[in-house]
């Protein structure tokens, strides 16, 4: 996210309460420096490592495939991960560590509770195998009071309201002291439709 979005939202007419407190009440940082390149794997590893791309290894969403043999993969996996995490700091440091849809968590060390971001086909088919590579039972059981849950990026809007739902039961029902969670509208509609476009504000909203 942009941070003029928030820093300047009274010029923008944005209705964002909630990212309002977190500038009156809680933390944030008036600038940030991206890494190279700027997309979204090597950023969040970044945030997640301390590190530039060149040092934890994550230099793009997709994995190196020049003859496409892997049938468009990201880096999912956290293994791919060379440097420690804060997912593992935390749990050493005794917190219970939760994570929904963080780029490269599939099986990543440290994550108590954990519904990683992952996908092939975008299909019914992809929630099947996210029930695999999730902490077992997780999905299922967290199903029952926090509804559906979205596998595909492209759901946007409606895909963040299922992800904090679900950010929501893990901090309710198993107590995640850490959080990590990959709200990707803005980002999905930004590229669609552009930065600060009419599309993106309510994305944000």
């Amino acid at each position: 996210m942009h941070p003029n979005y928030v820093l300047k939202a009274d010029e923008y007419g944005l209705r964002i309460p909630n990212l309002r407190r977190f500038l009156s009440e809680g933390v944030h940082a008036a600038g940030v420096r991206g890494v190279l390149p700027t997309v979204t794997y090597p950023s969040h590893t970044t945030i997640l490592t301390g590190v530039w791309p060149a040092k934890h290894g994550i230099y793009a969403n997709e994995t190196w495939d020049p003859l496409r043999k892997n049938q468009g993969g990201w880096y999912w996996y956290a293994e791919d991960i060379r440097v420690p995490t804060l997912w593992q700091a935390a749990a050493r440091a005794g917190y219970t560590v939760g994570s929904i849809s963080w780029p490269v968590s599939v099986g990543a060390p440290g994550i108590a509770y954990n519904i990683p971001e992952y996908w092939r086909a975008q299909t019914n088919d992809d929630l099947k195998l996210l029930r695999v590579i999730s902490t077992p039972g997780l999905l299922q059981e967290l199903q029952k009071t926090a509804g559906d849950y979205a596998v595909s990026l492209d759901a946007a809007e409606a895909g963040d309201r299922d992800r904090t739902r679900y950010a929501i039961a893990l901090i309710r029902q198993k107590g995640v002291r850490l959080l990590t969670l990959h709200l990707a509208a803005l980002d999905h509609v930004e590229h669609s439709d552009g930065p600060f476009s009419a599309r993106a504000r309510q994305a944000l909203e």
